[in-house]
């Protein structure tokens, strides 16, 4: 009797363990187009890289839309914390989907209107920017090398010095600026 009860223990156990470790999913915690109930543009394109918008989903932990720089160290292959810069296109220190997009596609990212930026920041409607101004709109780019980008040093950024900063941005020597 003993050994049978103990046969059926060990059974049990052997079921639960390995009930267990299968639902966990597959190992690195992939999940496998579970969740989107479905095949995915991942999973038709047969090359197993993950779209933006699961690797979006992944990095996101404060779920604002966007990853910042302590989010994309959290890459477990390190692509986006080693090429955070050159994925931030905008270069307002947040990767959003559509760059994070472009940068998987290989496509050609989209520059950076100096007129939308001058547009989205410019909370007084002088046409110009102060250091106040791009501070509060989080344009970290902009606050760090203020200074530099206003050429006429009038303490305010107009669109014509935007718009050479931006330019000098596309170029492949934006990394020796920093």
């Amino acid at each position: 009797m003993k050994y049978y009860n103990f046969k059926t223990g060990t059974i049990l156990f052997s079921m639960l363990l390995c009930f267990g470790l299968f639902a966990q999913g597959p190992p690195g915690g992939g999940q496998g187009g579970r969740r989107g109930g479905g095949q995915g543009p991942q999973d038709q394109s047969g090359g197993g890289k993950p779209d933006a918008s699961q690797i979006m989903e992944r990095l996101d932990t404060n779920s604002d839309g966007q990853i910042d720089e302590d989010e994309a160290s959290q890459d477990e292959r390190g692509h986006i914390k080693e090429h955070f810069e050159t994925i931030d296109t905008n270069g307002d220190a947040f990767i959003d989907l559509d760059e994070l997009e472009a940068s998987l596609t290989n496509k050609k990212p989209k520059k950076v209107s100096a007129k939308k930026i001058l547009k989205e920041v410019d909370d007084d409607g002088d046409k110009k920017l102060n250091e106040l101004e791009v501070a509060a709109k989080g344009k970290s780019e902009l606050s760090k090398h203020f200074n530099e980008i206003d050429t006429n040093n009038d303490h305010a950024l107009d669109l014509d010095e935007l718009k050479v900063f931006y330019a000098k941005a596309d170029e492949p020597q934006r990394r020796g600026r920093d």
